[in-house]
């Protein structure tokens, strides 16, 4: 059985957030970190399903949060701007915003509550009593409000990994969760520090966006570069070119783990047969699954879905 995490008060949603005021809000005091001082404080990190229906109101701390499926639009600053699937926003603490999705969409997203570094803001008074602030990052570094990513982009599957290890009850779940919540905030200051040079065209984003909603689309199907050719509309070595600018993956690569993520998903069922989840994931057969697996993950299928199952019984006995 895992090491259970010390006990701790758990954090309500309540305890982060607050009506926004009427009035005006007050001056933030300002905290200015250099890049390597960031070691990120998680507070709350869960992935929820239904509406996303949040009146006007302010947060106390920082949060990340990723739009999975949906769309709506989010109100920040008196300012409406569109939300859909794969838009990362991150919300300062203390300005003012608000969420409305479509009532009769499908609604899923992950929220991740943190601060940058302990003591910042200093600890002397309780999360409730803090203070207008914000954080300023040394060398002209900062993080876009909103952007868009892509169906199995990096950072949705390393903000499942903050989730997964925040929520998995074991010593050194804060610990893991922290680090890796470090790994997501320094990746967009990289990206960001990359665009401020030689950013990909939005239209250049655009095409691999393409490409990745159609391999998401079709995982189970024969896929191979003239197919991709076809949806981007871009030749061979321009293909390859613009996807390892964007994702740092060529094409082909890219759509292995893509469909080594949603077998991972799959595995979870144990009533699913190895065979038929290699099908519905687009690999030949199972010693090609198997395979690749190994290459990705470092084990096998089998011995994934063994570890897996065994860690929902262990939480199960807890």
């Amino acid at each position: 059985m895992p090491a259970r995490r010390s006990p701790s008060r758990p954090v309500s949603a309540s305890a982060i957030q607050r009506p926004a005021p009427a009035g005006r809000i007050a001056a933030r005091r300002v905290h200015t970190l250099r890049p390597e001082q960031i070691h990120p404080v998680v507070r709350i990190a869960h992935r929820q399903d239904g509406g996303l229906l949040i009146p006007r109101r302010i947060i106390l701390d920082y949060e990340l949060v990723l739009i999975l499926q949906g769309r709506g639009a989010w109100t920040v600053e008196g300012r409406v701007h569109p939300l859909a699937a794969h838009d990362l926003l991150l919300i300062p603490p203390f300005v003012p915003h608000s969420f409305q999705v479509e009532t009769n969409a499908a609604v899923e997203h992950i929220a991740v509550h943190f601060d940058f570094a302990p003591g910042v803001p200093p600890a002397a008074r309780g999360l409730e009593k803090r203070r207008p602030f914000r954080v300023r990052l040394t060398h002209g570094l900062g993080f876009p409000r909103q952007q868009r990513l892509y169906a199995g982009h990096r950072l949705e599957r390393l903000l499942q990994g903050v989730v997964a290890a925040h929520s998995s009850g074991e010593v050194t779940g804060p610990a893991l969760a922290s680090a890796r919540l470090a790994g997501v905030l320094l990746e967009l200051l990289g990206n960001a520090a990359d665009q401020a040079g030689a950013e990909p065209s939005a239209r250049q984003r655009e095409r691999v966006g393409r490409v990745t909603a159609h391999m998401q689309a079709h995982l189970g199907e024969t896929i191979d570069h003239g197919r991709l050719e076809r949806v981007s509309g871009l030749s061979p070595s321009r293909l390859q070119a613009v996807f390892r600018e964007v994702t740092g993956y060529p094409p082909l690569d890219y759509l292995r783990r893509l469909r080594v993520e949603a077998a991972r998903r799959l595995l979870a069922d144990a009533r699913l047969a190895v065979k038929e989840i290699a099908a519905r994931t687009g690999f030949r057969d199972t010693s090609h699954f198997s395979k690749v697996f190994r290459r990705i993950d470092g084990l096998s299928p089998a011995h994934y879905r063994e570890a897996l199952l065994a860690g929902g019984r262990a939480k199960q006995e807890k």
